[in-house]
C-alpha cells in the first residue's frame, strides 16, 4: 500500500508507510542545504518553511552551552592598526583576555564613547556603554579549546553622543602614545602633547594626566632615573676600565637600613686631562648649572679653551647644591689631577664669587 506523504505545497515523497522521511531536505540533491525558517524572507506563505533544523545565531551569548562545530574561518585580531581604522566583529579571535580588553579600550576611544566592564571573570568579559539607554555591548569568552578569546556578541550601535573626554584614555594608554614623540623630540613639552592628542585623537586631557604620562614615556625611552642612580658605581668602574689614569670619586650617605643615598660625584678623564696640559691655553673657566631632572642637583665644571677657541671639558662633578663646601671639594680634586696652578701659570675665570673663597 503506497501513500503520498506531503512535505510542502510543491513537493511530495512517494513510498511505503514505514519509509523514513527527512523533513530537513526536499528533493534528491544531498548538497542542497537550507537555512532556518525566517518569516522575513519566506516566499511561499506563512505555513511553509525551508527546514525544521534550528540553528544558533552566530552572536548568541549563551556561552555556557556547548558550541556547535563549524568549518567557518574567523578573523584574528592583529595589533598595530592605525587609530581610526580599528575594526571589531563577531567571531574575531584574540590571543589573551588582555589583548581583547585593550582592543575594546582603543576602539571606544576611537569612537569617543565611555564604557564599563560589567562582567569580568576568568572565562568571560562583557563591556557596555555607560549611558544606560544606549544599547552598545560587546561580549567575548574563551573558546572551548581554551586557546584564545572570541567575540560572541557585538552590537555596535550607539544612541549616545560623542565626547572629547574619555576615562578609558588612562595613564598607561596616554604614555604609550607619547613614546614615539619623546624619542623623536627629546624636548617634547606639555603643550605639545596637549595639541597632539586634541588633533589626532580628538581628546581633551587634563594637565596632571599629561604630566604623569610624559614622565612615564621618558622613563621608557631614557630609563628610570631612580634606577640609574643604582648603577653609578658600575658607571665609574667602566670609566676607569676604559680610560686608565682617570679619576672618579663617588660620595654617598649611609642609611640605618643598610642602603646608601647618592651625594656627589667627580669625574676627570685621563684623555681630557692630558689633552688640556698638552695643547690648550692656560685658562680654566669654572661654572655651575642646574640639572633638569626629577631629583634636581647641580653640575660643576672646569672648562678649558683649545687652539681653535673651542670649549674643552677638563673635569665635572654632580652635587646636590652649589656652595662653598662643594666648590672646595671639586677644586681640591682638580688640583690633584692637574698639579699646582702656580707652577703651570694657569688663570681661573668664574662668574660666581663663591669660587674665590675656596
Amino acid at each position: 500500500m503506497k501513500e503520498k506523504i506531503c512535505v510542502d505545497e510543491d513537493a511530495y515523497v512517494e513510498g511505503n508507510s514505514d519509509v523514513e522521511v527527512d523533513f530537513g531536505k526536499v528533493g534528491t540533491d544531498k548538497n542542497d542545504d537550507y537555512d532556518a525558517y525566517d518569516p522575513g524572507t519566506d516566499s511561499d506563505g506563512a505555513n511553509s518553511w525551508h527546514s525544521l533544523e534550528m540553528k544558533t545565531p552566530p552572536n548568541s551569548e549563551d556561552e555556557l552551552e556547548e558550541e556547535t562545530e563549524s568549518d567557518e574561518v574567523f578573523p584574528v585580531f592583529r595589533e598595530g592598526a592605525r587609530f581610526g581604522e580599528l575594526h571589531l566583529e563577531v567571531g574575531m579571535k584574540f590571543k589573551t583576555k588582555w589583548d581583547f580588553k585593550e582592543a575594546v579600550r582603543e576602539y571606544t576611544i576611537q569612537e569617543g564613547r565611555r564604557i564599563r566592564f560589567n562582567k569580568n571573570d576568568r572565562n568571560r568579559l562583557r563591556a557596555v556603554c555607560k549611558v544606560k539607554e544606549c544599547g552598545w555591548v560587546i561580549f567575548a569568552s574563551k573558546d572551548r579549546d581554551d586557546t584564545c578569546w572570541q567575540v560572541k556578541t557585538f552590537r555596535d550601535d550607539h544612541s549616545c553622543a560623542r565626547e572629547d573626554k574619555n576615562r578609558a584614555a588612562n595613564r598607561n594608554w596616554v604614555a604609550s602614545k607619547l613614546v614615539k614623540k619623546v624619542r623623536k623630540y627629546p624636548n617634547f613639552r606639555h603643550c605639545d602633547a596637549n595639541t597632539f592628542f586634541k588633533t589626532k585623537y580628538d581628546l581633551s586631557l587634563n594637565r596632571n594626566s599629561i604630566s604623569r604620562a610624559l614622565s612615564d614615556a621618558r622613563n621608557l625611552v631614557y630609563g628610570d632615573e631612580k634606577a640609574q642612580y643604582a648603577m653609578v658605581r658600575d658607571y665609574g668602574e667602566t670609566l676607569l676600565k676604559t680610560n686608565p689614569g682617570s679619576t672618579v670619586k663617588i660620595c654617598t650617605i649611609p642609611q640605618p637600613n643598610g642602603d646608601v643615598i647618592f651625594e656627589k660625584m667627580y669625574v676627570c678623564l685621563s684623555g681630557c686631562k692630558n689633552g688640556f696640559k698638552a695643547g690648550c691655553r692656560p685658562l680654566i673657566g669654572l661654572d655651575g648649572a642646574f640639572l633638569k631632572t626629577v631629583f634636581g642637583g647641580q653640575i660643576l665644571s672646569a672648562i678649558g679653551q683649545d687652539a681653535n677657541h673651542h670649549i674643552y671639558v677638563i673635569a665635572w662633578a654632580v652635587v646636590e647644591v652649589e656652595n662653598t663646601a662643594n666648590w672646595k671639594w671639586f677644586l681640591e680634586l682638580l688640583h690633584a689631577d692637574l698639579g699646582d696652578y702656580k707652577t703651570h701659570g694657569w688663570c681661573f675665570i668664574s662668574d660666581m664669587q663663591k669660587v674665590h673663597y675656596c
